[in-house]
């Protein structure tokens, strides 16, 4: 009987929230934005943290908020808030690193590896360029946008799950450095009302940023070519059907498609040649589902299909053609051509200077479609 009365005294000192304050006081960094002050040399640092107002027993109410530090080197500035009335600030539930086109145009690894043996970072999180003025978009979005912390990194999950373009975490993109046929591709991002949007992919060589974009549907065929197209991912565009030209003129009909791909297969096979480089042969079959191709899915016919398989495969290649040599002017070997070439042929690999040879190396791709959503099959 004692025990329960003691127990029955005691129960208004156990209720209530005993860390109220400490938890109204973190500053859990979401987002670590990087910039380059062009002018000054400076460089500008963005923390957008997650505050929690009217924190209750496990609860609160979250809003973001931005601050702004900036010093002559990115450790510098990073120290620069241990100064601020905001500190202390906690990267280890950071969800996205942002780098500006001119931080990501000045040797950003050399600037960033300091973060592998940074205590209480996180660094197997993605990475992603910012398109346009990175400093205005940080000051706007997120304050109009309570969700777009949250939405940003549900937004890269899909971008991977979906086979759009992959996750590079901060780790593997600084860790490329050393790797010597570790080439990346970082998602480049642009503003879209009060949130983000995918505008294609920054090529980077062993870190080293190589000044070129891959649009989107460079950046779709990037992934057809590596054997990551099937999944969630849509293909829509147009091609020339060249059995329609129109009499006396060199005009042809254009057709829209759509598909899907259901299953693909990607081969690498090399010839090696006298005197001359060898050559590259990138076999990709798609077996796919179509839901446009000019006409309704359910009024294909056998001879319709066999000649649109023909030309949509043209036209993939034509495409793909057109994304190899963006690569190789580039110097990115973003397919991992020498990779394979290293692992399966080290007698053609040990006779090449790859760095030097892949530019001007034949890499030759073959596509060839399977429409099997159709009665043909």
């Amino acid at each position: 009987m004692k025990k329960a009365l003691i127990l029955l005294l005691l129960l208004p000192l156990l209720t209530g929230c005993w860390d109220r304050l400490q938890l109204r006081k973190l500053n859990l960094v979401d987002i670590a934005a990087f910039d380059l002050n062009e002018e000054n040399g400076e460089v500008e640092l963005h923390y957008i943290v997650t505050k929690l107002k009217s924190s209750g027993q496990g609860s609160g109410d979250a809003t973001s908020q931005v601050t702004k530090l900036k010093g002559p080197s990115l450790v510098e500035t990073i120290g620069q808030g241990q100064y601020t009335d905001q500190a202390p600030f906690l990267g280890i539930t950071t969800g996205t690193y942002m780098l500006s086109e001119s931080f990501a145009s000045h040797d950003p690894v050399s600037s960033l590896d300091f973060l592998l043996k940074t205590p209480y970072s996180s660094i197997n999180i993605p990475v992603v360029v910012f398109e346009g003025n990175l400093t205005k978009f940080l000051e706007t979005v997120p304050k109009e946008n309570s969700e777009f912390t949250e939405n940003l990194y549900d937004f890269n999950k899909a971008l991977e799950k979906n086979n759009i373009i992959p996750n590079i975490s901060m780790m593997n993109f600084i860790l490329s450095r050393e790797e010597p046929l570790e080439d990346t591709a970082l998602p480049v991002m642009k503003q879209s009302d009060l949130g983000v949007e995918l505008s294609g992919a920054l090529l980077f060589r062993q870190g080293l940023n190589t000044g070129t974009k891959l649009n989107k549907e460079k950046v779709q065929m990037m992934m057809l070519m590596k054997g990551k197209g099937a999944g969630r991912q849509r293909y829509t565009g147009n091609l020339s059907d060249n059995s329609k030209k129109q009499p006396f003129s060199d005009k042809t009909d254009q057709i829209n498609y759509a598909y899907s791909v259901k299953s693909e297969d990607t081969k690498i096979t090399f010839t090696s040649r006298p005197n001359k480089l060898p050559k590259a042969k990138l076999n990709v079959k798609l077996e796919i589902n179509s839901y446009d191709l000019g006409i309704a899915s359910h009024k294909y016919k056998p001879d319709y299909v066999n000649h649109m398989e023909k030309e949509l495969s043209k036209h993939l290649e034509d495409l793909a053609v057109a994304t190899i040599e963006t690569m190789q002017k580039a110097n990115c070997d973003i397919l991992g051509i020498g990779k394979e070439l290293k692992a399966h042929h080290p007698d053609i690999w040990k006779s090449l200077n790859w760095r030097k040879d892949y530019p001007s190396m034949k890499i030759e791709p073959r596509f060839k479609v399977q429409i099997i959503n159709s009665d043909t099959e």
